[in-house]
């Protein structure tokens, strides 16, 4: 942009007035502000004391207790951090679309390292009052239209020069902001090559000095922040919306969709401006997105006193306190050390022979130290004996103890040593904790007051940063990030055109959630659950999933969700646009469903195949009848074929006999032995003709029980 001459731009003249206004103003507190700076971080011996110490080479002690409880403060803030929730305030909101404006406010936080914001803000607001950080916006990279949202910290609070107009305590009333820094000019030339670094600079207003803005080697730029208001006519429209006259399209248009005018009043719009400028010319311009101011302040305590606003923090009062200890400490230490050492009282001679050993007495470790029972005269004398010094004032020791007493009461922080000892239970302890919490909550409270004007300036700033169609990333309650899309545009069943996750849409406001954070909470929930489901196992089968999901061991994700796999109500779609109690109902509806089918089944089977299965179970039992006669019948043949071949074998035994006792006798007797033989093959014919009758009779089934079976 072409640069404009200050002679006719009122911005930059109204700028360094606003710096004057505000340095006036604000002069006291900043003053005081920078004392209790200096005094925190350990310069709190006066000048003057000080200088006249070193001139008598006398000590000048710093025991800064006030650090310490400063960091208590602080650090507690950064255990239980404020967080911010989104909630939908009108109709066109969505309670889904809110989730997803809260998971954008996380990325925005995480993305931006917030956290250093807040904590440098809250700090200064500890140790002198005040402090502040910022909302900005910036290109993704240098080949991309997209932008974010950054919240970055202001390291050095007295570079902003805010609204003195503004009374509430977030700062969301104020009007106008000056930011400014000091650079070289070496520095300034190669960021701006064309603009005028101050060369030939001239005053422009009385009491302008070539101090304030330009300098020998440093020149001074300002970014300003200032708001316009612009009359203009709201009217509303017959389907309840109310827009600006002129943004509303034309006639015909409106006719078209069958909307009406219905009502009109005057108005104005609010407008934010930025601009970069010197004393000399703007350098950038341009409109802010949002209708706030984008630097957040985050007080101590704030008062009215004589229409001037008075701010401090924890260490303004401490002040004289801590001043007080030093000294006592340093009275005391200067005491002991300007002390006589301890000597040796001993009779005149009983050193002789060894004086220089008991001229290091008080310097040296000898281990030995001889001396003379005589004195010089010969009489015998007492052993030497060490004369103890003075102890150190007990006034001073007193006033010393006293003052710690009276820093701790002016801080409203005690020290856990001289509570109550002994079987204190757990309950008093929190009690006791509380109590100490409670004397410096305010300024916690007032962090949170700040942080939720933070969300809100980036609840105003998301329809117009994000108000295309892109995927971004979210941040979930439990820190997990998610991938959704933004301004999503898709049809409906009936084709007709929508858009999904739009967050151009709607009213939204921002709850502050303070407490124990995310990791706390899932403890406390699984102390809560476990007597639930000792009580009631039955539990377990609906809520499984979320008791080990809240577990913090390795594998209980893999547990968790392996149990839900088997849950319907666990299978919730977070991103499905029916809502969470409307899916599980249906999954629920869906379960019971399926169990009727399976019965009704189960039933259809039993009525259509019912005789079939008892048709075979009785075949099934008369084969097993049968299977126990056969083998019966199997047993009784075998015993019978037993006996055939017994009386068989006795048969041809008594045969043999016979024959034999025959043949002995024709022997003996000298007979004819021919008609012997024949008479034996005759009997043995008949023997095998009634063996072959018996096998017959037993393969032919002539047995009377096998005859039944079959």
């Amino acid at each position: 942009m072409a640069y404009q001459d200050a002679d006719y731009d009122s911005r930059i003249n109204d700028a360094i007035e606003f710096l004057r206004l505000v340095s006036t103003a604000d002069s006291q507190n900043r003053m005081e502000g920078l004392e209790d700076l200096k005094f925190a971080a350990g310069d709190q011996w006066p000048v003057e004391t000080q200088n006249s110490r070193n001139l008598e080479s006398r000590p000048c002690l710093t025991i800064n207790k006030l650090d310490a409880y400063c960091r208590q403060v602080t650090n507690q803030q950064r255990q239980q951090r404020p967080r911010i929730k989104v909630h939908p305030t009108n109709t066109q909101a969505d309670a889904k679309v809110a989730q997803i404006l809260e998971g954008i406010t996380r990325h925005i936080e995480i993305n931006s390292n917030a956290d250093t914001a807040y904590d440098t803000a809250f700090d200064y607001a500890v140790r002198m009052g005040w402090g502040y950080w910022r909302v900005t916006t910036k290109f993704v990279s240098e080949n991309s239209f997209d932008q974010e949202i950054y919240i970055d910290q202001i390291d050095n609070p007295f570079t902003v020069y805010f609204d003195p107009d503004s009374r509430l305590p977030d700062g969301s009333d104020a009007e106008r902001c000056l930011i400014t820094t000091m650079i070289p000019k070496a520095v300034f030339n190669a960021q701006y090559p064309d603009a005028d670094d101050g060369g030939q600079f001239k005053a422009t207003a009385t009491g302008d000095s070539w101090a304030d803005w330009v300098g020998k080697e440093d020149i001074r730029i300002a970014e300003y922040f200032y708001t316009e208001r612009v009359k203009a006519k709201l009217v509303m429209l017959s389907d309840g919306t109310s827009v600006y006259k002129d943004e509303l399209p034309n006639a015909e248009a409106l006719a078209l969709a069958g909307i009406q005018i219905i009502d009109e009043r005057e108005s104005f719009k609010k407008v934010i401006k930025w601009c970069k400028l010197t004393a000399m010319q703007v350098l950038e311009e341009r409109t802010w997105d949002g209708k706030y101011i984008p630097v957040v302040p985050v007080y101590g305590v704030q008062y009215i006193v004589d229409d001037k606003r008075k701010k401090y923090g924890l260490v303004r009062y401490a002040k004289d306190p801590q001043r007080m200890y030093n000294y006592w400490r340093t009275s005391m230490t200067e005491s002991v050390a300007l002390a006589p050492k301890a000597k040796w009282l001993l009779a005149e001679g009983q050193d002789e022979g060894h004086e220089t050993e008991w001229a290091k007495a008080n310097v040296s470790s000898a281990p030995t130290l001889r001396y003379k029972q005589t004195d010089i005269d010969g009489r015998p004398a007492p052993q030497p004996s060490r004369l103890q010094p003075e102890p150190p004032p007990t006034g001073i020791m007193t006033a010393a103890a006293a003052i710690s007493d009276d820093l701790q009461t002016v801080l409203g922080i005690f020290d856990p040593s001289q509570m109550p000892t002994g079987n204190v239970s757990g309950k008093a302890l929190n009690g006791q904790q509380m109590q100490a919490d409670l004397s410096n909550f305010h300024f916690y409270d007032n962090l949170t007051r700040s942080m939720r004007q933070t969300g809100k300036i980036i609840l105003d700033l998301i329809p117009h940063i994000y108000d295309r169609e892109r995927v971004m990333r979210i941040i979930g309650d439990d820190g997990q990030p998610d991938m959704v899309t933004l301004n999503q545009r898709t049809q409906d069943e009936q084709g007709v055109a929508k858009i999904l996750n739009d967050v151009t849409v709607g009213e939204y406001d921002v709850v502050m959630d303070t407490g124990p954070g995310y990791n706390s909470k899932r403890i406390q929930a699984v102390e809560a659950m476990m007597p639930l489901l000792a009580a009631k196992p039955e539990l377990f089968q609906i809520a499984g999933d979320l008791v080990f999901r809240n577990m913090d061991f390795p594998g209980a994700e893999v547990i968790a969700d392996r149990l839900a796999a088997s849950n319907p109500l666990a299978q919730i779609d977070d991103k499905s646009p029916i809502p969470p109690q409307v899916q599980m109902q249906l999954a629920q509806s869906k379960q019971q469903i399926q169990q009727l089918q399976q019965q009704l089944t189960a039933m259809g089977m039993d009525i259509k195949y019912g005789a079939t299965v008892k048709q075979a179970q009785e075949a099934e039992e008369t084969k097993r009848e049968l299977m126990r006669q056969t083998s019966k019948a199997h047993n009784t043949e075998t015993m019978a074929q037993v006996r055939v071949n017994d009386q068989n074998t006795r048969s041809i035994t008594s045969q043999n006999k016979t024959e034999i006792e025959g043949i002995v006798q024709l022997l003996l007797h000298h007979m004819d032995t021919r008609r012997l033989v024949d008479e034996i093959d005759r009997r043995n014919l008949e023997q095998q003709t009634a063996a072959q009758y018996a096998v017959a009779d037993i393969t032919q089934g002539a047995n009377p029980l096998t005859q039944r079976v079959q």
